[in-house]
């Protein structure tokens, strides 16, 4: 049975609440049928993600924060590569950090890494693009 992909479900894995609070602003500028599922660490985007696949809606997106305690969004990148029912669902590393090795690490596990901007009108842009990532994502899964 194939699973289903909700068109705008993006799957936010981050610590900080005041990064969440700004996502979701960003995101509003669209027709409110995006839905943000949070996860404050990886260990609970793993479980948002099998909860999805259980109910046959699996996000659209992943964005993980690198730096989280308990699973951090590395080891929850390794663990959805490996996954056969997540690891065709593009992730984002979405971090302050700028490190040469996080880029080659994000790389390696065919992930995008975008450093988290410091102007609100700059995340207004990256919500745009990954709403269009969202859509790409599913036209290749239909």
């Amino acid at each position: 049975m194939a699973l289903a992909v909700h068109k705008h479900t993006i799957l936010y894995a981050e610590d900080d609440l005041d990064d969440l609070f700004m996502i979701r602003q960003a995101f509003e500028q669209f027709d409110g049928s995006t839905q943000i599922l949070h996860a404050g660490n990886g260990f609970e985007a793993l479980e948002l993600l099998n909860k999805s696949r259980t109910d046959h809606e699996l996000p659209c997106l992943i964005i993980l924060d690198i730096n989280m305690p308990g699973m951090n969004g590395r080891e929850a990148l390794i663990r959805i590569r490996q996954s056969e029912d997540f690891k065709d669902i593009p992730v984002i590393l979405f971090t302050t950090s700028s490190s040469e090795l996080d880029k080659a690490f994000a790389k390696k596990w065919s992930a995008e890494f975008i450093t988290k901007p410091l102007v609100f009108s700059e995340l207004e842009k990256l919500a745009k693009s990954f709403i269009t990532l969202c859509t790409s994502s599913v036209s290749e899964r239909a």
